[in-house]
């Protein structure tokens, strides 16, 4: 058994970006971002690609990474996460190599830190009663905020049922919320099988902040992405 496998998840059927997987961040292409970040995390041994198309098999090679299947057609649309990595750890398994731990990325979050991606690793090392540990960033908006329309009427409540004023209109009252990026998930990879979950039963998070909570999924988003890597080099 080997300790740890990085599958990236990088189908060919982008929906609102075709092609993104393959699309030029700065002079790459995105999936050469999770791969190169893998390559320098000492504590992950292989590096998979799951896909299912023969362009981001190409590019994967390229890169580092290996391409050991071709994503079946069942899960190539939009589909939850889990069932991707569950069908390459199966293959693993299968194979006689199954991993201790499994770290799930997609190329969508391009700036994902190194450090970040240690640290996840080192906590879930550090509680081995949790089953994953993920990343997170902090909620903007308070959730004591957010509002519900009744209908079409127009009338508006909380999502709490709390008021607006009082206590409920000074933030420094509210509690800090926080919200999955989907920068990456460290599982074990046994309990995973055994429920296939990306968070499983009992799961903690390390907190990322600025650029690397940016996800890639439009245009508009892939163009600041880029323009955040021209500023790199001004």
């Amino acid at each position: 058994m080997f300790q740890t496998v990085a599958i990236i998840h990088a189908r060919g059927g982008s929906k609102r970006l075709p092609r993104k997987n393959v699309r030029i961040l700065g002079e790459k292409p995105l999936l050469a971002y999770p791969i190169e970040l893998c390559r320098r995390a000492s504590f992950i041994e292989r590096i998979i690609v799951s896909t299912d198309d023969d362009e981001i098999m190409a590019v994967a090679k390229e890169y580092g990474a290996e391409v050991p299947f071709r994503r079946p057609a069942d899960i190539a649309e939009d589909v939850p996460s889990e069932l991707v990595t569950e069908h390459a750890l199966k293959f693993l398994r299968d194979e006689g190599q199954m991993p201790e731990f499994a770290v799930t990325l997609t190329p969508a979050t391009p700036f994902t830190k190194l450090e970040d991606l240690s640290a996840a690793f080192e906590l879930l090392l550090n509680h081995p009663d949790w089953d994953a540990v993920s990343a997170v960033r902090k909620a903007v908006e308070h959730p004591e905020w957010i509002l519900r329309e009744e209908g079409d009427s127009g009338r508006m409540e909380t999502i709490f049922g709390n008021p607006l004023d009082g206590k409920y209109n000074v933030s420094q009252n509210l509690d800090q919320f926080y919200y999955p990026t989907g920068a990456f998930w460290i599982n074990r990879a046994s309990n995973f099988l055994t429920k296939p979950s990306l968070y499983g039963n009992k799961w903690g998070a390390i907190t990322i902040a600025g650029e690397a909570t940016l996800d890639i999924d439009t245009p508009d988003q892939l163009q600041l992405a880029n323009e955040l890597i021209a500023r790199r080099s001004t």
